[in-house]
């Protein structure tokens, strides 16, 4: 069976379908079916899938539209040229407004002929091929969204699949945007505890006092303004999860009162003094070497080892670029409501394997929603993408060699506060995080002003 191309002719007329099939022959590269009018074409068509199919627009007994009516209704994905004569140009319009790929007038060229058949060709592959993806990325997605085919996602799925069913606390580590809270979420969702809730607390993003009261709650009249009691996120997640993400950040004073909730499934809300037993599994996130924060000191060993019952570590997206096509075109379904879009081109597609995304998966899904709102046709261009990514795609992999992870974090939000222009509630929404945890990353990191612009400090 021949792997190439299937391409239907049709036209009522033997001579002008014998020149037709002749210019498309000499080609090689296509394997080639006729039709001498229209119900041998609709037959023709429900035996055989065809790529592209080049008709003329005013056959005897059916009309074209009505073959491409036919056709789309069976294969979609199945693009149709029409061939029109003087006069039936208006006609050649609408039909491409019900789906045709394009219209020739008569008299053609045969260059110009085998353009069009290559444009529609390229678009029908492209098509397949997204729709193939579709339907491995709803066979990866099982009971939980963690796309990939490579070899280390097939294997946190499968730790997943094991740990999820106990109650053992889970440490999770990973450069920022790896979906440690999406595996989190995975976790809880495959639990014996996934009907009672998810409390998801970004330690980052408080400072030491704010965070022990998000965590711990306070009695009416603790501290000013205590006007009412109220209940913290550890005993919010009574009969479910508690999932602390950046836990490296969290105050020593505080690990120490984690610690103890740990042992003894029990704490105190601020200013209270009656202990209060709680039931929660608790599942922990990291960016960076906890190990190596328990040796320089500002982690306790004691949590630490506390915390690492069961480790995850999640590849950065530069460790498994053979899934990006899956997740990409996963993230088009996410944000083809209200878009034309229905695809990525092929040259896109290259562009994003070959850029070494240093946010990893959250840069990925920012590009492709990016992409969406500029794109102008129904498939995703290259120029549809971010500068960064135009620019990147080659340059950025040499800078980024042999970053450390904090290095990498540092340079990914420099770039985006360049991109943004200094606006930085722009680039905490690109970044997918609160502009609270950007301003404190931006002091942890000691970005100065003359790496940004300067309309990011007015």
């Amino acid at each position: 069976m021949s792997s190439r191309p299937h391409i239907l002719l049709v036209d009522d007329e033997p001579f002008v379908l014998e020149s037709l099939r002749e210019i498309v022959e000499k080609e090689g590269r296509y394997e080639i079916a006729v039709a001498e009018n229209g119900k041998k074409a609709l037959e023709s068509s429900t035996r055989e899938v065809y790529s592209v199919v080049i008709t003329d627009l005013m056959l005897r007994d059916i009309t074209g539209i009505d073959l491409l009516k036919s056709i789309k209704a069976q294969t979609p994905e199945t693009q149709v040229i029409m061939v029109s004569g003087k006069g039936t140009i208006d006609y050649a319009v609408e039909a491409m407004k019900m789906g045709a790929f394009d219209f020739l007038a008569k008299p053609y060229s045969p260059p110009h002929l085998l353009q069009i058949l290559d444009r529609a060709r390229t678009y029908y592959d492209s098509l397949i091929e997204n729709k193939q993806l579709r339907g491995e990325i709803r066979r990866l997605k099982k009971n939980y969204e963690i796309i990939g085919a490579h070899p280390k996602i097939r294997r946190i799925n499968e730790i997943i699949e094991n740990i999820a069913p106990s109650d053992s606390t889970v440490l999770i580590q990973g450069k920022s945007g790896t979906g440690k809270e999406l595996v989190a979420r995975a976790i809880h969702s495959g639990s014996l505890r996934a009907e009672g809730p998810f409390q998801a607390v970004n330690c980052g993003v408080f400072t030491e006092t704010l965070i022990e009261n998000e965590l711990f709650g306070h009695e009416k009249g603790a501290y000013t303004g205590a006007v009412q009691k109220a209940i913290g996120r550890v005993e919010a997640a009574e009969g479910g999860t508690l999932f602390l993400d950046e836990i490296d950040t969290m105050p020593l004073t505080l690990q120490v009162k984690l610690l103890r909730v740990l042992e003894d499934r029990s704490f105190q809300r601020i200013g209270g003094t009656k202990p209060i037993y709680v039931d929660f599994r608790l599942i922990a996130a990291t960016n960076t070497d906890l190990h190596e924060a328990v040796t320089r000191k500002l982690f306790r060993d004691d949590l630490y080892y506390r915390l690492n019952v069961i480790s995850v570590t999640l590849p950065g997206l530069s460790e498994r670029t053979s899934d990006i096509p899956l997740l990409a075109n996963s993230f088009v379904e996410r944000y083809k409501a209200g878009s034309r879009v229905t695809s990525i081109s092929a040259a896109a597609m290259e562009m994003l394997i070959k850029y070494p995304w240093p946010g990893n998966v959250r840069e990925l899904i920012n590009a492709i929603e990016y992409a969406m709102v500029m794109a102008k046709g129904s498939q995703l261009m290259p120029s549809d993408l971010p500068e960064s990514i135009q620019g990147g795609a080659q340059a950025v992999p040499s800078a980024h060699e042999g970053l450390s992870l904090k290095e990498t974090e540092r340079e990914l939000i420099v770039r985006t506060l360049r991109e943004c222009h200094g606006n930085k509630h722009l680039a905490a929404k690109m970044l997918r995080i609160p502009r609270s945890t950007l301003y404190s990353k931006i002091q942890k990191h000691g970005i100065t002003t003359e790496e940004r612009p300067a309309q990011a400090y007015s």
